[in-house]
């Protein structure tokens, strides 16, 4: 299995790219950007898999630069709870949380596969949803009272999703030497291939890398 490995630095870059991170050059300020993390579904069958440790996990992996904008996880839930939503799931759906949370992007982390004991085994599937082009203004330009235009004549939400998965086993050799690798950097996750919490952020990191590393012309 070849592992993919990309520097923080190219993520954040790449960010950029898809509209998710500002410039400091930037001249609209107030434009909303940023990644909003809803709660990591699990899709693996586990009984034991704590979807809100997950979660933060993700949220402070993506926040850990200061450079995004990645409301707190909370906030999120909070968020999709007034909606009367688990998740997200439609472009509607999509573009009201992204609206309500102040951000451009909305990630969605599910586990396809979780074995919690070593050798460990962790799959993750990513889907970033990313609002595209001018947000619907709500008043009508044509007309002159500048009365709200009807909701009902709003262009549907436009969304591009971007999309990595991989299953993270550690039997594997080359996915063991990546872990060990990535474990010589983070200081109180040393041992991956001994703790599960510090194998699921490795997960976490190169699922990321991948993920913002996809382009739009990726057929995803």
């Amino acid at each position: 299995m070849t592992t993919v490995r990309i520097q923080m630095a190219v993520l954040f870059s790449v960010l950029t790219l898809l509209g998710c991170h500002q410039s400091m050059m930037q001249t609209q300020p107030n434009q909303p950007l940023g990644v909003a993390v809803q709660p990591v579904r699990n899709e693996s069958g586990w009984g034991g898999f704590e979807s809100d440790r997950a979660t933060d996990a993700v949220v402070e992996r993506l926040a850990r630069s200061g450079s995004l904008f990645v409301p707190p996880a909370d906030r999120v839930r909070a968020a999709l709870a007034d909606m009367g939503l688990d998740w997200a799931r439609t472009p509607a759906e999509l573009d009201r949380l992204a609206d309500t949370l102040g951000v451009r992007c909305v990630l969605t982390v599910s586990t396809t596969s979780v074995d919690p004991y070593p050798p460990f085994v962790v799959g993750l599937e990513g889907v970033l949803h990313e609002r595209r082009g001018k947000q619907s203004n709500p008043l009508d330009p044509v007309r002159t009272d500048a009365s709200p235009v009807d909701p009902g004549t709003q262009p549907a939400p436009t969304l591009q999703a971007f999309r990595a998965g991989r299953v993270f086993d550690a039997q594997d050799a080359d996915t063991a030497s990546d872990a060990k690798t990535w474990a010589q950097s983070r200081v109180g996750h040393d041992a991956p291939l001994r703790e599960m919490d510090s194998y699921f952020r490795y997960a976490v990191d190169r699922l990321l890398e991948a993920l913002m590393a996809s382009k739009p012309n990726a057929g995803m």
